[in-house]
């Protein structure tokens, strides 16, 4: 009986291998060679599973962004359901608070910039495509949108600068120019300036 194979499992296997050669020396570092090396496998079972080096950071850009999601819906669920408290924890899971937030902030910053370079170089592959930054904007809107607001605060106008706080203000946890205690209390302050708590 041939060896029953977790497909799912090793593509977990090669992507963690590309976030840590990504952590360690950028994304071009992570080669195929490198990857196999680093996984312990042969660089024609990477070929096998991604295919191309865009095929590569995609499955990896998803299976970084899944595990952020899990731990974002675990967060949610220990709140109280209101808006505020949701975009709360949406924004707060930007925040490098250990281990694996880092990681997964790491690696978002290398796949973003990787991104918003190939679009520079070809724009009509981006055209049409959802990207990251589009879809953290929606879930800010969705948030603001289901309020209580304060009087005058315009949710798409706030949303666009929340999209733009965040991830830089994880970033500056990053590099240490401010604390991660710091970065949520800037996102508390932002939120007690558009929520209406009185309503």
């Amino acid at each position: 009986m041939p060896k029953k194979v977790d497909h799912e499992a090793r593509r977990r296997q090669l992507t963690d291998a590309v976030c840590r050669i990504t952590l360690r020396g950028g994304l071009g570092a992570a080669t195929f060679r490198e990857v196999a090396a680093e996984a312990g496998v042969s660089v024609r079972l990477v070929q096998y599973y991604f295919g191309s080096k865009q095929g590569m950071l995609e499955v990896t850009q998803q299976h970084v962004g899944e595990r952020s999601i899990e731990r974002l819906m675990t967060w949610i669920e220990a709140t109280d359901g209101s808006a505020r408290a949701v975009l709360g924890a949406f924004l707060k899971s930007f925040n490098p608070i250990d281990e694996p937030s880092r990681v997964a902030l790491l690696m978002y910053i290398a796949l973003y910039t990787e991104g918003v370079v190939a679009a520079m170089g070809d724009p009509a592959s981006n055209k049409g495509r959802k990207t990251e930054v589009g879809m953290m904007y929606d879930t800010i809107l969705e948030q603001l949108k289901r309020g209580p607001l304060r009087h005058g605060v315009d949710p798409a106008a706030e949303a666009s600068l929340l999209t733009a706080l965040m991830p830089g203000l994880g970033q500056y946890v990053l590099d240490g120019t401010i604390t991660a205690e710091a970065a949520a209390a800037t996102i508390d302050h932002q939120l007690d300036r558009l929520f209406d708590v009185s309503a």
